[in-house]
Order: structure tokens, then C-alpha cells, then sequence
């Protein structure tokens, strides 16, 4: 499993959860994009190894990187505290947030192309 077929997985439950306003979903996916994040283990990777596929590792991209943390470890964890600040704790002020969010990792699947990953390697991380 890719990274880009779990983005294009995760945006559109997201946004199924969102539109029947199933909570519990929501409060599900929140939370585990946030462990994720913490703790590095992502389901791609989780499949992948269960499936005995290696991962590919680019080495241009860890030798110039000013930060020691993966790109897709912080976006996975700035959504998902994202989506705790707009949908729980701010829902009625905020409703907008989480749709955006939503569409936008669900057109991340789909094209493979995330401003936020860009913008973090940008700044130097893996």
C-alpha cells in the first residue's frame, strides 16, 4: 500500500464520516492520524510489512534534510490535531476546517500531489 492510495482511503471515509456526521468515525480517524504521528507507525508501512514488500528509501532526500523527522510524521500530525481543534473542540465555529482538510487529503490520493508534504520538505525535513 502507498502512501498516496491511503491518503486517497483516508480523505474519502473522512469525508463520508463527515457528510453523514457519523462522530465516532471522525473521532476515530482524528485519532489515529494523530498516533500516527506520534509514534511513526503507519498503516502503509504496517501493510506493507505484512505483505513482505520493502519500502523505497530515496537517499538524495535524507542527506540534505535539516530535520531529523520524516515530512509525512509531522503532516500526520498537524492534520490530526487539526481536525481535534475544529471538530472537537471548535465545531460550530470552525465547521469549514475539517471538509477543507478532507478534500484536500482526498485530491492528495487522487493526484498524488500535497501542498503540506511539499511545503515541509521545503523547509528541510525527510
Amino acid at each position: 500500500m502507498t502512501d498516496r492510495l491511503y491518503r486517497l482511503i483516508y480523505g474519502s471515509v473522512m469525508l463520508i464520516a463527515l457528510y453523514f456526521s457519523i462522530n465516532n468515525l471522525v473521532y476515530f480517524l482524528t485519532g489515529l492520524m494523530i498516533l500516527e504521528g506520534i509514534t511513526n507507525w503507519r498503516i502503509p508501512l504496517l501493510v506493507n510489512k505484512l505483505l513482505g514488500i520493502s519500502p523505497k528509501t530515496d537517499v538524495n532526500a535524507a542527506s540534505n534534510c535539516k530535520i531529523s523527522l520524516e515530512a509525512e510524521r509531522i503532516w500526520r500530525l498537524m492534520v490530526g490535531l487539526a481536525f481535534l481543534l475544529t471538530y472537537v473542540f471548535f465545531p460550530e465555529q470552525l465547521w469549514f476546517v475539517p471538509w477543507f482538510l478532507a478534500f484536500v487529503i482526498f485530491g492528495a490520493g487522487a493526484s498524488d500531489v500535497c501542498p503540506g508534504l511539499i511545503a515541509m520538505k521545503k523547509v528541510g525535513c525527510k
